[in-house]
């Protein structure tokens, strides 16, 4: 993207057991653990914040930090899937219209909202499905 889109912007929310925040690789990573893995209104709030402060320059300007840290992602333990989709969104909401988020997992989502692997009835693999349509 940094030959032929180098203007736009990208943001990079990583997931395991917590879900972090690396933006465009400029700041520190922020890292979400605990309750607030469960907590739809500060995900939400907290992503549009963070897409606010940690997706300020373009991906020309901010490749060598980001590529980095890109590079660095190793696959942990469980599956924060669905506060990390939501803070993904929230994050690209703040972005320009038309703006996409990109989801790659190797896992069964299992950690926060949206957790597949509690789920034994069709009643309560409904609430996680309405979980999934309601972000997107």
């Amino acid at each position: 993207m940094s030959i032929g889109a180098d203007k736009r912007k990208i943001g990079v929310v990583t997931f395991n057991g917590d879900v972090t925040v690396i933006g465009d690789g400029v700041k520190d990573p922020a890292t979400i653990t605990g309750d607030k893995l469960n907590n739809y209104d500060w995900l939400l709030e907290n992503g549009k914040k963070e897409g606010l402060a940690r997706m300020q320059k373009t991906i020309g300007e901010t490749k060598p930090n980001l590529q980095e840290k890109v590079l660095s992602i190793e696959e942990t333990g469980p599956t924060a899937l669905g506060p990390a989709t939501l803070t993904a969104i929230a994050m690209a909401s703040e972005g320009i219209a038309g703006s996409t988020v990109v989801i790659c997992t190797d896992g069964l989502a299992n950690v926060g909202l949206g957790a597949y692997d509690e789920a034994k009835t069709p009643e309560q693999i409904a609430v996680i499905d309405t979980f999934y349509e309601q972000v997107g």
